[in-house]
């Protein structure tokens, strides 16, 4: 029925009910695309941090998408806390390395649109990871159906693929809508229920985001 590829930066940053809606209410092949596993941030649940908090944040988010129906992907970033502009987070990141993982991911889910979560220059994500995310997206977006970029990847068993469109999740009126950037808009209802549970996709998130329990503690998902 169709393909979409949600990309940001970290665990918990996803729209958890864009991906069951996409997922189980229309069927679409879904996955989230997380550019770090998160091993830089905090643990409101337990001693864990840095590479142990990374474990534990990507079986997370495993266990998040067992949920709503997505699949999760990773790039090779560290996640390094903080960061105030792209450039430095993209510095820090290897610029090239991990855009040829975000390339390699399209190449490989194939999916027919892109949807980022933050969004690109001159908007801006409000951390330098999160910015640079939808930056790396975008540029892997132009990327993936070239068969001179990243030829490697080629020669590895994948082959070349071209997203139709590449969109942000803008979030709606007064949370910085697609019209701030003087782009086109794209509005879309994704409330309803799972037509095999009939639970509510409102639920399933809240159920999906809960299971981020080092980030939130043990209150995530219950509100």
């Amino acid at each position: 029925l169709g393909s979409v590829l949600h990309v940001a930066a970290h665990p918990d940053d996803e729209n958890t009910q864009l991906i069951t809606y996409m997922a189980r209410g229309r069927g679409y092949r879904t996955a989230y695309l997380s550019v770090t596993r998160g091993d830089g941030g905090q643990n409101e649940f337990g001693p864990e941090f840095d590479e142990k908090l990374g474990v534990a944040r990507t079986q997370e988010l495993l266990a998040a998408r067992r949920l709503d129906g997505g699949r999760q992907f990773f790039t090779r970033a560290i996640d390094f806390g903080f960061s105030k502009t792209p450039e430095e987070t993209l510095t820090f990141w290897d610029r090239r390395q991990v855009l040829a993982d975000v390339v390699r991911i399209i190449r490989y889910f194939r999916p027919d649109v892109i949807v980022t979560r933050f969004p690109i220059p001159p908007g801006s994500g409000g951390h330098g990871h999160h910015t640079a995310s939808g930056i790396l997206a975008v540029e892997a977006f132009n990327l993936a159906g070239d068969p001179k970029a990243f030829p490697e990847q080629l020669t590895q068993g994948l082959t070349v693929w071209q997203p139709k469109r590449v969109l942000w999740n803008g979030g709606g009126a007064g949370r910085g809508g697609g019209a701030t950037l003087g782009g086109p808009t794209v509005r879309l209802d994704i409330g309803g229920s799972d037509p095999v549970t009939g639970e509510g996709f409102g639920a399933i998130a809240n159920r999906s985001r809960g299971q981020h329990k080092t980030q939130f503690g043990l209150a995530a998902g219950t509100g």
